[in-house]
């Protein structure tokens, strides 16, 4: 086949808001089929190149399919590249993008079988909330709020976290609660479309419990998001999503950078697939 869309067996044939992609490549003449990454009968020397897209259980078995990645990639093309996806499937990233000097929500990082006074913290740094999240996760996966009342628990959530990995321990943005998180999203280094998404860890107010598109208008973070993508590598990325939110001083701030299975939201935007398309068209 032509290109592979690489998907993993809890959706074999992509998710609804991403599945346009393939008749998208078809209509380019392009034989396009969504495919399972770990499936064993898969010749990928026959496959002209690979798109990862729904790879959705990467985060659980990520020594595992960083390895599938390379050896993917040693036999064709594979987007993003897998030094990318070994990359970003840790949020260390966030700390060079930091040393960069670009706006990340603040961040505790406690290591592989450390501890924090989670009180003593947040108190020394004025927060009234926190958010507790493992450096290896996705989809909200053991990520916790953690209020005031309950932070004698919380270091001892902290320390079983830190028993698997890194933890990062951040401020809880109130602004999520009205104002969701905004992704901007990039293929081959161009902006393409917006989409605000509301809160996964708290109850969505009435009216914003779906994703949906919209119209930047916000010049100060439309900066923000580009100068991360310039940040992260640009147009050697097929595609990238930089997901921002408001901080508790008013403040756009990084929330992470998404270039390994982002949902791209493809089915809200018209043209999206097509560009998607003939950004990876552009590639081979």
């Amino acid at each position: 086949m032509d290109i592979a869309v690489i998907t993993y067996a809890g959706l074999p044939q992509l998710h609804p808001l991403d599945a346009p992609l393939v008749p998208a490549l078809r209509a380019l003449g392009l034989d396009a089929r969504p495919v399972i990454w770990d499936d064993p009968a898969v010749d990928w020397s026959r496959v002209r190149a690979a798109v990862v897209r729904n790879a959705w259980d990467s985060h659980l078995r990520r020594e595992e399919f960083l390895a599938w990645a390379d050896r993917v990639a040693s036999v064709t093309r594979l987007f993003n590249p897998a030094d990318v996806l070994r990359w970003n499937t840790h949020k260390g990233y966030l700390k060079t993008l930091e040393a960069r000097g670009l706006p990340l929500t603040p961040t505790v990082w406690v290591p592989p079988g450390g501890t924090l006074d989670v009180a003593a913290t947040a108190r020394e740094r004025g927060w009234d909330a926190v958010v507790l999240k493992p450096a290896v996760a996705a989809g909200g996966l053991k990520v916790f709020i953690v209020r005031r009342e309950q932070w004698d628990d919380a270091s001892a959530k902290v320390a079983e976290l830190a028993k698997e990995g890194d933890v990062m321990v951040q401020p809880y943005l109130r602004a999520f609660e009205t104002e969701g998180e905004r992704s901007y999203i990039f293929f081959n280094g161009a902006f393409s479309h917006a989409v605000r998404r509301p809160p996964t860890l708290s109850t969505a107010p009435r009216g914003f419990a779906e994703p949906h598109g919209f119209t930047p208008d916000n010049a100060a973070e439309q900066q923000v998001a580009h100068e991360v993508m310039e940040a992260c590598g640009g147009a050697r990325l097929l595609y990238a999503r930089v997901d921002v939110a408001t901080d508790n001083e008013g403040r756009t701030r990084l929330q992470e950078v998404e270039v390994t299975e982002p949902s791209l939201f493809l089915l809200m935007d018209a043209g999206a697939p097509e560009r998607m398309a003939k950004a990876l068209v552009a590639r081979l």
